[in-house]
């Protein structure tokens, strides 16, 4: 009975000690995983801000695309629009750098390079963010 008791007083400590350790590493892999999976969300967090500002940009476009025109000289939120699709700072102003950037985008597309955003660059503007949008989804997907 003595000799029982005396493996048991062993035994129970080691097997605590052991129990101990097993959970501890145990607990640090969730920790881990945790870890990760907390910086997955917070990157799909930051896509889905992405598209939905990208959409609004979309929307704002074909809105606005029934202004007449917009040219040296204009001023106010349609402009901002336009310099944002154009990759310019958005000030409002339709200065000689957005005039710039309108004839620069015109050429590219084949259009009379006035440096006026009427009804075929409003289109476009358009067109070429949705050629944008479908090259960012296909990089995403592909990741």
């Amino acid at each position: 009975m003595t000799v029982v008791r005396n493996l048991i007083k062993i035994i129970v400590p080691i097997i605590i000690v052991a129990g101990f350790f097993f959970i501890m590493s145990n607990f640090k892999h969730t920790q881990t995983l945790s870890l990760a999976e907390e910086k997955r969300i917070k990157e799909y967090a930051r896509l889905i801000q992405q598209a939905k500002a990208k959409e609004e940009d979309k929307t704002q476009i074909l809105s606005l695309s029934s202004v007449a025109a917009l040219g040296k000289g204009s001023a106010g939120e349609e402009v901002k629009v336009v310099q944002k699709s154009l990759g310019l700072n958005p000030d409002g102003f339709f200065g000689l750098q957005t005039e710039q950037a309108v004839k620069e985008f015109q050429v590219k597309n084949g259009y009379t390079a006035d440096g006026v955003v009427g009804p075929k660059t409003w289109e476009a503007l358009v067109n070429t963010g949705k050629n944008a949008e479908g090259t960012a989804e296909s990089t995403s997907n592909s990741l």
